[in-house]
Parts: structure tokens; C-alpha cells; sequence
């Protein structure tokens, strides 16, 4: 909630409130990870927790001390990150479990700026930032697509059906169902739980892949 104060000479004072939209994360319904085996370089977090909650979420970029060249798992202490808007969307240990950044938007109860969809524009077929003001959009129709981030304009690549069961498909091909990959694609930390990230795409609807395609929506955890 933010307060925006008027206060010309000789009127009275002015307050006007300003709500940010409802928002929630967009999450696997199934746990990825119960089973995780830390590797070699990991072992001597294992004592660390992990987290199975995976959500929807904006890339980031790392910055390191040690340059170009760093592991793909760094410390807290030895990076830092901003957003890429550029890059595909990945899923993502959801922020919400343990309040990692501990930046939530107003009312949210956790959930971060990077993975808060607006409710009200998803009953649309919209999946929007309104932090950041883009859109999820497909980038290109097919067997395998990513998901990259846009201007919002309600083109027909930004629109997507929420069906009942948490099947999330490009409204122009319903064969197609938003699937985490199954492999992880970085993982890390410095926190406890760790977090753990994957792909994110448009591929072929499938009962097989269903544990990675079945999303759900929630405003905190």
C-alpha cells in the first residue's frame, strides 16, 4: 500500500491511497524434488533443506566477484542479481517459502515482484508482471516453445486458457501445456533451503509429463 502526500502552503493536507493489484504465484502442483541428491560440490550443504515448491519466474542476471567464469551454485555472499526481462521465464523455488528476498508486493503475504501474476488479468487469459508492466507471451508457435516477456498488448501470443485441472495453453494451440523441464538447469544457493532452477516452455500435452504441467495459482503459502 503506498500513501502519496499533498501538502501545498496554506491548504490542507491531502492523502490519497494507492492499492497494488492482488497478485499470486503460478506453481506445480506436484513436488519435483523430495528425493534430491546434492552433488559432489554440494555435499557439504546437505544438511540444507529443499524445497519442492516451484514457480513460475522471471530470469535473472548474475553478477560475481569471480567473473564470467563462476560455478553454476554461488553463495549469497559472492553474487548479486537484478531481473532480465530479455530472457525466457524459468521455474524457480518459490520465493514465498522462505521469504528469500524478503521484498513482497503489498498484500501478497510473500509473494515476490519476479513470480506475482495479477489475479484479476489471468481470469482474462493474461498473464501479466504489473511490478515490471510485461506480459507472458509464446515466442513461437510449435512443438516446443519459450516463454518470453512483452509489452502488454493483448496480442494473440499473450493469451492463454487456465483450464480447471491447472492445464495453462496458448489460447491459438490447445494441443500445447506449459511443461517445467524435468532436468534441473541450476541450482544453489547459499540458503536454507536451497533453490533450484529449470526450463520453462510450450511443448505437446501429455499424461506422461503431467506432474510438469499441472500448475496451480495461490496469493502465499
Amino acid at each position: 500500500m503506498i500513501f502519496l502526500l499533498s501538502c501545498d502552503k496554506g491548504s490542507d493536507l491531502i492523502i490519497e491511497e494507492t492499492a497494488f493489484p492482488e497478485i499470486a504465484e503460478v506453481y506445480l502442483l506436484n513436488d519435483l524434488d523430495p528425493n534430491f541428491v546434492f552433488p559432489e560440490n554440494l555435499q557439504y550443504m546437505a544438511s540444507n533443506g529443499v524445497n519442492s515448491s516451484v514457480c513460475v519466474d522471471i530470469s535473472e542476471n548474475f553478477y560475481s566477484q569471480y567473473g564470467a567464469g563462476f560455478a553454476p551454485m554461488q553463495s549469497a555472499a559472492a553474487r548479486n542479481t537484478s531481473v532480465a526481462l530479455d530472457r525466457p521465464l524459468k521455474t524457480h523455488t518459490c520465493h514465498s517459502d522462505y521469504n528469500r528476498r524478503n521484498v513482497s508486493i503489498g498484500g501478497a503475504g510473500g509473494v515476490s515482484p519476479d513470480q506475482g501474476f495479477e489475479v484479476s488479468k489471468i481470469t482474462g487469459g493474461e498473464f501479466s508482471f504489473p511490478f515490471y508492466n510485461v506480459c507472458m507471451e509464446v515466442e513461437n508457435i510449435g512443438n516446443r516453445s519459450d516463454l518470453i516477456l512483452r509489452e502488454c498488448d493483448q496480442n494473440p501470443n499473450q493469451k492463454f486458457v487456465f483450464e480447471d485441472g491447472g492445464k495453462i495453453k496458448p489460447a491459438n494451440d490447445l494441443s500445447l501445456c506449459l511443461t517445467a523441464s524435468a532436468n534441473y538447469d541450476w541450482y544453489g544457493g547459499g540458503y536454507n533451503p536451497i533453490f533450484i532452477v529449470r526450463d520453462l516452455f510450450m511443448s505437446a500435452c501429455n499424461p506422461a509429463f503431467a506432474k510438469r504441467q499441472s500448475w496451480g495459482l495461490r496469493t502465499s503459502n
